[in-house]
């Protein structure tokens, strides 16, 4: 029988987070993918939904909010993990990126015990 891992999507327009979130993902058992803005990621789900996606919220053009409400609309009946990553976290701030349509919601810097609640394996 041939098995595949679940993949997630780390939209980030920064290669260092790319990095440490793929290492810990990878650790976790997840195939990985990468890309450094929204734009990049809508052209990669025209190709097909991963399990989950990890989502910088800050990134130039549209932004991590922006492309989860995207998503959310775009394929209501998608059961997609959406987790959002970010170095802002008043509270305000955490309540608007919620009801973006985020499941999680991570404070960088993100530990491998955070990124495992958010995201374990399926």
């Amino acid at each position: 029988m041939i098995t595949t891992k679940p993949t997630v999507l780390v939209v980030d327009d920064e290669k260092i987070n790319c990095i440490l979130a793929r290492a810990y993902l990878e650790r976790l058992g997840w195939d990985v993918e990468e890309c450094d803005s929204a734009d990049g990621a809508l052209r990669l789900l025209s190709k097909g939904l991963p399990q989950a996606m990890l989502l910088d919220i800050r990134m130039p053009g549209m932004s991590g909010d922006e492309l989860a409400r995207h998503i959310r609309s775009t394929y209501p009946d998608n059961p997609i993990t959406l987790v959002a990553y970010t170095a802002h976290c008043q509270t305000d701030e955490l309540i608007e990126i919620r009801k973006a349509g985020f499941n999680e919601v991570l404070v960088k810097p993100v530990s491998f015990l955070q990124m495992t609640d958010a995201l374990p394996l399926p």
